[in-house]
């Protein structure tokens, strides 16, 4: 199951107009913890390494979401000239 509440941060992140595609980045990278990725093995992972590995993983989804739509921008522009 999703965790809401990194469901919602990253919502507030992404919805504002007035930040910069670069600025939502560095905001959802900071919702990541460093430790998230310390996992050696699933099957004795405790449920809070995998709630964080699963919030890590719908930021990283978000983050992707950002490069496609960045990607697709300088394509664009590219088209146009």
């Amino acid at each position: 199951m999703d965790n809401p509440n990194i469901q919602k941060q990253i919502s507030q992140i992404m919805q504002p107009k007035e930040l910069s595609d670069a600025e939502k980045l560095d905001s959802l990278y900071t919702l990541i913890p460093a430790d998230s990725c310390d996992i050696n093995n699933l099957n004795q992972a405790t449920r809070e390494q995998l709630k964080q590995l699963r919030d890590g993983t719908a930021v990283t989804q978000a983050m992707q979401q950002l490069r496609r739509r960045q990607a697709f921008k300088t394509t664009a522009g590219n088209d146009r000239e």
